[in-house]
């Protein structure tokens, strides 16, 4: 292997990006593998190898203000221009076949689209994971409920300064508490520019449409392999990037080319083989959970690099993970083309906790109840399970049981099912609420309630309230007037076993994966006063709520 330290490559605006090079040994020209970070490119000196022994060259970059990279680094907003330049500068290297692809998984798979957008002829292919797309909604914000231990995390760790910062000093879980970004700073002891953009930008708008990767991939030209894990927060990038570009992508190798790969994986156990890699939360998927992710991408590099007929082409474009009977099964889309079953939410008007009356029937209830919780921001339901960020615990397929008895939680679930259920592709869930604050948060988790009683969470969604009809234009609530929203719960593929029930729970707090809504229109960090909500869940005629699962048959 040779190697090339400290390349200093040009950007658009002259600033420079620090770039190694790693190349088989021989003569070359050889096809590239290009990855760009924010996490220092010395860390990935261990990719080199990987790659140069199967006959890549490979080039890691800073990405720019990180490291020895010139400029500020202003997380997302440059990745475009500057990933187009450095596709460029490889192009012209010559130990570069003029064959490129992009690899990477987290922010090393969100640089990618930005870079591909630019049409580069070189570039070949895009394997992107667990890396999400539109940040509004998927990222900075969830549904437009603020992330807040993803996004503090992730900024101070990461955005703060060029270098990794001196952190020994606080915990994040005091840095949860505090009410506003200024006290953040302080506690801290270094500015976050990025964490006043993103907080104060509480609407889409300029801000969000310049790095919004749904607006780019009708740009895309080249195939795609998008790998994720049912329980890694940022999963929904991946199924959106697959199936936009697969209908919008700008050539016909856009659109036959993209691949989807989900396992029961989380953000940072997609790339861990061995038990890592098959067990998660409180469940054990067996033997096949312990697929190689990239043996997988090693197969599309070598066929669209390579021109290797190794049977790539001829694969299922898209190959997820069946929990519940733990095995893999291939589709022809996502999301599959399913029957589509509707639960409807009832109760005697006494939804709460999990010794409430809550029920999901497949039949509409024809009387109409309320049920009503106390949401209270100083006192918010702790986050436990679900696709949740790495940095928090209780990841995955976690027992609920230990906050089901709390007041501010409705509970509805099904009789025991007669047969196994398979739910396979997107789920929704409609919802009558009201509510007596101008705006709030509603959250929900689809779950399965075992017969010896474990209730474990299988996806989560939620939304505030204010963008139930647009993300660029909140609208405050009426308070006590009934108003319809939509949450979406994710996507899935799981076999509910027989005798087990169908479970839903509903809350409008999930902390710190989501900072305490104050019940106001104030941005997040901007509000004055906490207000506790008195929130309602309406069912029945004229005011439904429903589950909607895609149930596979057979």
């Amino acid at each position: 292997m040779q190697t090339y330290i400290h390349q200093l490559v040009p950007m658009e605006d002259r600033i420079h990006l620090a770039t190694d090079v790693y190349t088989p040994d021989g003569p070359g020209p050889f096809p590239t593998i290009l990855m760009r970070t924010p996490y220092q490119r010395a860390k990935h000196t261990r990719d080199g190898p990987l790659f140069t022994s199967r006959g890549y060259a490979v080039v890691i970059q800073d990405c720019r203000g990180k490291y020895d990279s010139d400029g500020v680094f202003n997380p997302l907003v440059d990745e475009a221009s500057d990933g187009q330049a450095t596709l460029d500068w490889v192009a012209n290297q010559r130990w570069c076949n003029g064959r490129i692809g992009l690899w990477g998984r987290s922010y090393l798979g969100i640089v990618q689209v930005p870079a591909a957008s630019g049409g580069h002829e070189a570039l070949k292919c895009i394997l992107p994971s667990v890396a999400p797309g539109s940040f509004f909604q998927d990222w900075i914000r969830y549904d437009g409920c603020f992330a807040l231990a993803n996004t503090i995390r992730w900024a101070f760790t990461h955005a703060s300064c060029r270098n990794l910062p001196a952190m020994a000093h606080f915990s994040w879980q005091d840095l949860h508490h505090l009410p506003n970004l200024q006290t953040l700073m302080q506690q801290v002891g270094f500015d976050t520019p990025c964490l006043e953009d993103w907080s104060s930008h509480d609407q889409y708008d300029a801000y969000w449409a310049h790095v919004d990767q749904d607006q780019m991939h009708a740009h895309i030209r080249v195939p795609g392999l998008h790998a994720g894990g049912w329980f890694d927060h940022l999963t929904r990038g991946q199924f959106n990037a697959y199936s936009n570009i697969r209908k919008q992508g700008a050539t016909e190798a856009a659109r036959t080319g993209q691949r989807l790969l989900i396992g029961p994986w989380g953000h940072k156990t997609i790339s861990q083989p061995g038990p890592a890699h098959q067990k998660y939360g409180d469940w054990d998927f067996g033997p096949e959970a312990n697929l190689s992710v990239m043996a997988h991408e090693f197969q599309c590099l070598d066929f669209y690099l390579k021109d290797m007929d190794n049977g790539y082409d001829q694969q299922a474009p898209v190959n997820v993970f069946l929990m519940g009977e733990n095995r893999w099964i291939d589709l022809d889309e996502w999301p599959p083309q399913m029957e589509m079953q509707a639960w409807h939410l009832d109760s005697d008007g006494s939804a709460n906790m999990w010794s409430g009356n809550g029920t999901l029937q497949r039949e509409a209830p024809n009387r109409s109840m309320d049920d009503t919780f106390t949401y209270d921001p100083a006192d918010p339901v702790p986050t436990l399970g679900g696709a949740i960020y790495w940095g928090l615990d209780g990841w995955g397929p976690v027992d609920q049981r230990p906050i089901l008895d709390r007041a501010d939680i409705l509970y509805y679930r099904s009789n025991p099912l007669p047969h196994p259920l398979s739910v396979v592709g997107d789920i929704n869930l409609d919802l009558t609420i009201a509510s007596d604050a101008v705006d709030t948060d509603f959250v929900a988790k689809l779950c399965v309630e075992a017969s010896s009683g474990a209730v474990t969470c299988l996806t989560v969604g939620s939304l505030r309230c204010r963008y139930r009809q647009s993300w660029s234009q909140p609208e405050s609530l009426v308070p006590g007037e009934s108003t319809p929203l939509t949450l979406r719960l994710g996507h899935i593929a799981y076999t509910f076993p027989e005798g087990s029930r169908i479970s839903l729970v509903i809350t409008s707090s999930d902390f710190p994966r989501i900072a305490p809504h104050s019940n106001t229109m104030a941005a997040p960090w901007q509000y004055d006063e906490l207000v506790t909500a008195r929130n309602t869940v309406r069912h029945g005629p004229g005011t439904p709520s429903c589950l909607h699962l895609p149930v596979m048959d057979g």
